[in-house]
């Protein structure tokens, strides 16, 4: 079964993912000089938590690139959701995508919060929040449902 995957992903989510790994890993660094130079029980123990830092930032970093959806022959899925994320293209009577539309000082200029409104055949509506993602992005998944249902049941 081919699929396609549209990686939900803020630019600024990104840049602080970054940013708090090279500071895990620069404190890695750190703490090996300091076991080198000095032994102590008190550089033991930051190298140990030093150790369980870079386990948490990978598992964090991982968890965040592989956040997004994916596109099936017959239903798309939304990977980063537990609950109620399957959803085949037949049971859908509508989806409605919003998102802020202007700039302001308390948000990312680039970024928009987004939400998709998904409506299915029985009357069932689920709301998915996909938070701060790019208007491109938006724009993809747009494109890629269009592939699948019919043009007149995608609004926003």
């Amino acid at each position: 079964m081919k699929h396609k995957f549209i990686r939900i992903l803020s630019p600024i989510t990104l840049a602080v993912i970054a940013a708090l790994d090279i500071a895990v890993l620069g404190f890695g660094v750190f703490a090996v000089k300091k076991i080198i130079s000095a032994q102590s029980a008190a550089v033991i123990f930051f190298a140990v938590i030093e150790v369980f830092a870079i386990i948490i930032g990978v598992l964090v970093t991982r968890e965040i690139l592989k956040n997004g959806v994916l596109f099936f022959d017959d239903e798309f899925e939304f990977n980063g959701i537990d609950d109620k994320n399957i959803f085949a293209y037949e049971s859908i009577s509508e989806v409605e995508f919003y998102h802020d539309t202007s700039a302001s000082l308390s948000k990312n200029f680039v970024d928009r919060h987004a939400l998709i409104i998904i409506t299915t055949n029985t009357g069932t509506v689920t709301t998915v929040d996909i938070g701060l993602t790019t208007k491109g992005t938006l724009k993809k998944i747009k494109k890629e449902l269009q592939r699948h249902i019919d043009k007149e049941k995608i609004k926003g």
